[in-house]
């Protein structure tokens, strides 16, 4: 099963026996920012001073980023990469939930649909099949640990890990503090594709935003 960038960074976000979001401050940032790189990489979204843009007649041919290019399409305000991870979650209502329903429907995520408090719904997706998550952290270790150059899109994926401080969970504790420092080279040293590199390092400073706005509130809100 080939999985699209957001699709394989839902799988490392997620708690695989709660089936929980453990990114700090939420991985909808991230996971949008993953769908704008996947229609970029397509064809399906074009950059364009400092715009993004969704390309007339493209056909992603994935039904999340069918939808989300058609969004993009439609809406009638120019965006920004920050402004579209900001605002695709909304669009994509309710957002987890079509990230994940392909990966649930194949099998690979199961579904808990439960209610905080008796009050407020909530959508879990434990993991019912290991093996896509476990290939995935296989190929992403050996590129941290340096044992191999990555593809562009596994260069892009390590870019959306590394405002999360993800990559480090990647390998042993021992080998943590060198991948952290290769993945942040990765995601500045314009490892991705030359066609979507300057559309990468703009949605990855969109996600980055995206967080420290998230930690400081969350930070202000703890003060008072």
């Amino acid at each position: 099963m080939e999985l699209i960038l957001a699709e394989q960074l839902l799988l490392l976000i997620l708690d695989d026996d709660k089936g929980s979001d453990r990114a700090s401050w939420g991985g909808d940032p991230g996971l949008a920012g993953a769908i704008l790189l996947d229609l970029t990489r397509l064809g399906a979204l074009q950059e364009a001073d400092g715009k993004l843009a969704a390309t007339p007649g493209a056909q992603p041919g994935h039904p999340l980023l069918d939808v989300a290019h058609a969004a993009i399409a439609a809406s009638g305000k120019a965006r920004d990469a920050k402004g579209w991870v900001g605002r695709l979650p909304k669009e994509l209502k309710p957002f987890k939930e079509r990230v994940a329903e392909r990966l649930v429907e194949q099998g690979v995520l199961g579904e808990e649909r439960k209610k905080l408090l008796g009050l407020f719904p909530t959508t879990r997706f434990p993991e019912a099949d290991p093996g896509p998550e476990r290939e995935l952290r296989e190929r992403l270790r050996a590129v941290l640990l340096g044992q191999r150059e990555p593809t562009a899109e596994e260069a892009m994926l390590v870019a959306l890990l590394v405002p999360y401080d993800l990559a480090g969970g990647l390998v042993d504790r021992a080998d943590r503090k060198e991948a952290k420092r290769r993945a942040k080279a990765l995601a500045d040293g314009g490892a991705a594709a030359k066609a979507v590199d300057d559309t990468l390092k703009s949605i990855q400073a969109a996600v980055i935003a995206s967080t420290v706005a998230a930690t400081a509130a969350a930070t202000a809100s703890s003060g008072t």
